[in-house]
């Protein structure tokens, strides 16, 4: 059977347009039937569910007389299902915790991952240079020293607070790597959005948290600048 679904695009694409899907029907219901992560890219997605084997041709309306290509498609991904359903039958727990954390394209995580990537990097430049100039004003003179530019009041910092005040610079980027990891790593996985999200929640909190902390230890010192 071949399916035509008219639908809103995803993300940033909210222009209408048409996938065609191709379903081939199982023998029988299977809660073995299995196909590959890898199946699925941002043009072409072949899967199955436990009756059915589903080509689909994303975002695109193949001429009919293309349809036996994509039914071919269907049926071979049928026919490999079948073949190694006793596979996946007699799995252990540990290769059936490999196969379900697989890796499987959608256009949430990209999308995510771009959102974050600059997010990230705009703030962690800001911090990074904010932390470069402290490690001059130590080198010069002993202490951190932040003068406000249109007063001669300023913030010299010495001992654990000048360490303090770097370190509220330098936590938030152990957050970000840490999330740069996970977008590596874990991007079309299973709970990457769940993960991602809540790093990302954890390292804006931590910029808001830290930079309200470092702005109080300014204010507890103050002198001419």
């Amino acid at each position: 059977m071949a399916i035509e679904l008219d639908h809103g695009g995803t993300g940033f694409q909210q222009a209408r347009a048409t996938t065609t899907v191709f379903v081939v029907w199982l023998p029988r219901k299977s809660a073995h039937w299995y196909l590959p992560g890898p199946r699925i890219t941002s043009e072409k997605q072949v899967c199955v569910d436990d009756a059915c084997v589903y080509a689909a041709a994303l975002v695109q309306q193949p001429p009919v007389r293309t349809w036996t290509h994509w039914l071919g498609l269907a049926v071979d991904a049928a026919e490999e299902v079948i073949r190694t359903e006793s596979i996946r039958r007699n799995e252990n727990p540990q290769q059936k915790a490999q196969r379900a954390d697989e890796a499987s394209w959608n256009p949430t995580d990209i999308h995510l991952t771009l959102f974050c990537l600059v997010a990230i990097a705009v703030f962690s430049f800001l911090n990074v240079m904010m932390l470069v100039e402290a490690y001059g004003e130590w080198q010069r003179h002993g202490a951190v020293l932040v003068c406000h530019p249109k007063t001669a009041i300023g913030t010299y910092l010495q001992g654990w607070k000048a360490v303090g005040y770097a370190a509220s610079l330098a936590a938030p980027l152990l957050i970000a790597l840490k999330a740069l990891y996970t977008m590596v790593t874990r991007v079309h996985r299973p709970g990457f959005f769940l993960q991602l999200s809540l790093e990302g929640l954890a390292w804006a909190g931590a910029m808001y948290g830290l930079h309200h902390a470092r702005q109080t230890l300014i204010d507890s010192v103050q002198r001419a600048c």
